[in-house]
Order: structure tokens, then C-alpha cells, then sequence
């Protein structure tokens, strides 16, 4: 098992005790060797096949979608966001979190087993729809990058954002993972003070439009990057954003809070003629299928995944007009399964029974 160890750990398989006493009674070293444990690293030069991909996976809770993801056996997986939740003072220190999550029999496996990319979204930065203004980010960032080790041994030690890209396979086989920060640089939100939160009902929008020029989702810094980025061959590219991208008629974070950053987007996927890209998202407690015509001969799609244990509470499926069904609220996971010889990548949501609940094949000629 090709595994990366943490300087504490004796082997690969061995990790850290399973220690009753609660995290915040422990000391800080204590802490740091509860963070780290045994996991499958990456091996970018060999071809991926199949894909998983999930969001919003709170630490507090029964976590049953680790062996249906365990028994498909893929190639890598992506955390898409909220990959614990620490957003509450309760919740505080971030730390704790994670030594919780490690706590979970069924996620270490899967660590173990299978290599992880991952971003974060608010809940895993410190802050509930925080961005820029959020004062725990600097900590948050600090505890994320040492438990998902692999960001502590590439990110560049001047970028604060989170972002980063891999290009896995061979010259034939090449799949872009392109991983954005959509928070640390992000323009706080204008929220609509009439609104006030109901579960049973639809209500107003909970933020506004951010129309000015100075709004930002991503800083200059990440947009040079992700401009380069999007210009490096590959045979299929996936971008993943922790907020939906397309969807943009629901009350919540979006990229179409950031009207201008959202079209900047857009226009460099057209720009570049990048009919091999695919947008992954989570956030929403809901997962969907969305599709967009650019142009008369680009279909963009995005496959939103959320949440890997916390559904929605809607009263019933959203409807979106870029949707091409109606959005599934149960817990979930996505999968992609790439036919390299028919260069087409089916994405599918798969539901606690693992079965499939949304599927669309995408051709990446």
C-alpha cells in the first residue's frame, strides 16, 4: 500500500490512537498527532478510470456512504468542501474537528485506500458564507493544509488561497483536476435584510447581486493562475468549485452572487474552446445536473454532490432552469467513470442504497 506516513506513525497502516479523552483536553502535541493519519497518496502518472467526488460531510454524525464508496474502489476522490463543520463557536478549536473525523472507522479506510484531493467551502474555513472578512480563515487554513498533507508539501509558501491543480495520467490518458479557493479571497456577501429563514417555505433572496467591478470570488492572483491552468493540455478537465457555478436561480451562495465573476469565468472556458471541461460543486445539500449552452457548439455541464451525510431539509426537490432534473436531497456521492477508449465520462449521484439517482455522459473528444 503506497501510503504517506506522519513523522509519528511506525508503518503505513498505523495511525493515530483512538483516544477517549475529548479532544479539548488534550494537549497541542497530543492534538497534532491525532490530526495526522496513514493515507493513500496520489500517483499522477497512472490513468484514472473512475472518479468519486462529495461535500458537506459533518464530523458529528453517522457517516454510511464510506463503504459504498470503498466498495467501487476509485482512483481518487475529491472533497469538494465542508469537509467537517467548525463554523459555530462550539466548534472551536478547527482541530478538534478533524481528530473527530478521524475518529470514523470507515473514512480511515477509505483514506487509507484511496488517494484524496480536496478544497474547503465556509464550514471547514472557520465561518458560515464567510469569505475574505472571515477572521478564522488564516487558522483554518493553517489546520488544512497539515491534515491534507499533500497541499503542505506543494502549495507555494506565499499563496495563502488553497488553490491548486493535478494533471494525472499518461500522454493518452491525461485528466486536469483543477481545485479553486472560492473563499479566501471572496468579497463578503450583501445580504437582503428582509430575509429570515423558514424551512417549510421558499422565501426571498438571501443575498443580492454584487454588481460592482471590484467584487471578487477569486483574487488576480488565482485568475492568472486558473487562465494558465486552463491552457495546459489534457484530455479531460474537471474544475471543481465549492459553490455552484451554473445553477443560479436558488435563494443561496452561488457564483451568480458575482455576476461580472461568474461571466469572466464563463467567457474564458468559450474563450479557450474548452469543450473537454467539467465543473464538480457542492455546498448545497442537494445534488443536481446542470447544463449551459456557451455557444451553438459548447455545452458546459456541472454535477453538484451534497452532502455526504447532511441532506437537504427542503420540503421538496429544487427545480433550477439549467437543471435537467429535478435536484435529489437525500444523502449522496458522486461518481465518474471515464471509457478512454470512447473518450466519454459518465457522472452519476448515488444515493445511500448505491444506487443512481442522476447520470448524464459527457463526451470529451
Amino acid at each position: 500500500m503506497n501510503c504517506v506516513q506522519s513523522p509519528v506513525q511506525k508503518s503505513a497502516t498505523t495511525a493515530a490512537p483512538q483516544n477517549k479523552v475529548q479532544p479539548n483536553t488534550v494537549s497541542s502535541q497530543a492534538k497534532e498527532y491525532q490530526l495526522n493519519i496513514a493515507y493513500r497518496s496520489l500517483n499522477t502518472s497512472k490513468s484514472l478510470n473512475v472518479i468519486g467526488f462529495g461535500s458537506c460531510n459533518d464530523q458529528t454524525r453517522p457517516q454510511p456512504l464510506w463503504n459504498p464508496i470503498l466498495k467501487k474502489n476509485p482512483d481518487l476522490f475529491i472533497m469538494m468542501g465542508d469537509n467537517v463543520y467548525a463554523s459555530t463557536p462550539e466548534t472551536q478549536p478547527i482541530i478538534d474537528q478533524y481528530i473527530k473525523q478521524n475518529q470514523i472507522p470507515e473514512y480511515r479506510q477509505v483514506r487509507e485506500t484511496i488517494p484524496f484531493l480536496a478544497t474547503w467551502d465556509d464550514h471547514d474555513s472557520g465561518q458560515n458564507d464567510a469569505g475574505m472578512d472571515n477572521p478564522l480563515k488564516d487558522e483554518a487554513r493553517k489546520v488544512f493544509v497539515n491534515y491534507w498533507g499533500y497541499l503542505k508539501q506543494s502549495l507555494p509558501k506565499n499563496q495563502k488561497a488553497i488553490y491548486h491543480s493535478r494533471i494525472i495520467g499518461d500522454n493518452k490518458h491525461k485528466v486536469q483536476i483543477i481545485m479553486l479557493d472560492t473563499r479566501y479571497d471572496r468579497t463578503p456577501l450583501i445580504k437582503n435584510p428582509d430575509y429570515k429563514y423558514d424551512e417549510k417555505v421558499f422565501l426571498p433572496k438571501v443575498y443580492f447581486p454584487n454588481d460592482d467591478k471590484n467584487a471578487r470570488i477569486l483574487s488576480d492572483e488565482q485568475w492568472q493562475w486558473l487562465s494558465t491552468e486552463l491552457k495546459k493540455p489534457a484530455d479531460l478537465k474537471i474544475i471543481v468549485s465549492s459553490i455552484q457555478v451554473i445553477a443560479n436561480d436558488h435563494y443561496f451562495e452561488k457564483w451568480g452572487n458575482f455576476p461580472l465573476e461568474r461571466k469572466k469565468l464563463l467567457d474564458l472556458i468559450e474563450k479557450n474552446k474548452l469543450h473537454n471541461v467539467v465543473i464538480l460543486s457542492g455546498d448545497r445539500h442537494l445534488s443536481s445536473i446542470a447544463k449551459l449552452e456557451l455557444n451553438k457548439k459548447h455545452t458546459l455541464y456541472e454535477i453538484t454532490s451534497s452532502g455526504l451525510n447532511r441532506p437537504s431539509r427542503a420540503p421538496e426537490a429544487e427545480k433550477d432552469s439549467t437543471y435537467i432534473a429535478p435536484a435529489f436531497l437525500k444523502i449522496n456521492y458522486g461518481l465518474a467513470q471515464i471509457d478512454w477508449i470512447q473518450k466519454s465520462v459518465v457522472f452519476e449521484i448515488r444515493d445511500e442504497q448505491d444506487q443512481v439517482q442522476l447520470s448524464q455522459k459527457i463526451s470529451f473528444k
